[in-house]
């Protein structure tokens, strides 16, 4: 039985967590990431697209961003307005990074600049976007939050509030116009989870402290591959959440170390046979506290009781 679920996984450096989804079968733990991909039609370029907007009387762009290059996140896409100019297009996406505004470069400009960019764009606005399949997830709005407030008459912006552009800018143009409908042989795109590492759970083992301490990481833990690699910092949004994967990985884990230990009794004599095998953390007696904890592996075999830095295959 395969299970799934949304998590975050923390990047340490930046310190941004990054929405991923994933999948635990019997012996494998897959990270999936969202991307944007063309699921039909001819797509040259795939990671960028180019689209027109035609701006609307009521509605605008029909679109909401966030981010800037002040807070070293780019402008993302965090609304998409339904029925409007930017949802009629089919190709742009929650998540996606606006790189050019008319042909300006915007990946390093800040949020503002953006804003009176899109503004001030006249009826047409011309963009091209990628998807950013590592959007710290703050950029990102959730479901059914709060659309953002219309009093944009200050013309005051946060680059971590939305700016929307679903208001009408500086259009001169009132009569209706037409949506942009998609052409016949024009690229479809979808948003989809694309799997990108996956960790084999014989022998692997998870660890819930924060590196090099004895401090627990709150409703967070990373699980390691038997040849060390690692889902990196899996974060969850409740306890409870935290505490279902937790249990449900260990239990994989544990079943597949009771079949290892199955097949290599099959070999021993049963004055020989492994009792016991698993993962536990060594504390290194007065080192510095960067290293206070060192992974061994043990095993009870027969009447021996063994210790190795790696399990033996």
């Amino acid at each position: 039985q395969t299970k799934t679920g949304i998590a975050l996984l923390y990047d340490e450096v930046s310190e941004n967590a990054y929405d991923i989804r994933l999948k635990l079968t019997k012996e494998v733990l897959t990270i999936q990431k969202q991307d944007v991909v063309c699921v039909s039609g001819s797509d040259h370029s795939a990671n960028h697209r180019t689209v027109t907007l035609r701006r609307q009387p009521v509605g605008g762009l029909g679109l909401s961003i966030k981010g800037g290059a002040e807070h070293k996140v780019p402008v993302v896409i965090s609304k998409i307005f339904k029925d409007q100019a930017a949802e009629q297009t089919g190709m742009l996406f929650i998540g996606d990074a606006i790189i050019q505004v008319n042909g300006i470069n915007v990946e390093s400009a800040t949020h503002e600049e953006v804003v009176h960019l899109l503004r001030n764009a006249g009826d047409e606005v011309t963009i091209t976007v990628q998807y950013l399949r590592e959007a710290p997830s703050f950029l990102k709005l959730p479901l059914g939050s709060p659309g953002p407030s219309s009093d944009h008459s200050s013309g005051a912006s946060s680059p971590l509030f939305d700016s929307g552009l679903h208001l009408n800018g500086n259009s001169t143009n009132t009569a209706p116009s037409s949506p942009s409908s998609p052409i016949a042989n024009e690229p479809k795109y979808e948003k989809r989870w694309l799997d990108t590492l996956s960790v084999p759970l014989s022998m692997a083992r998870i660890s819930r402290y924060k590196t090099g301490t004895d401090k627990l990481r709150s409703n967070a833990f990373e699980v390691l591959a038997l040849d060390g690699v690692s889902t990196g910092i899996l974060q969850f949004y409740t306890a409870q959440e935290s505490a279902d994967w937790l249990r449900a990985m260990s239990t994989n884990i544990s079943d597949l170390t009771l079949q290892n230990m199955k097949m290599a009794n099959k070999c021993c004599s049963p004055s020989d046979q492994v009792i016991h095998m698993g993962w536990v953390n060594e504390k290194l007696e007065g080192t510095d506290s960067s290293q206070l904890y060192k992974f061994k592996f043990l095993a009870l075999k027969g009447s021996s009781f063994y210790i190795f830095s790696t399990p033996p295959v």
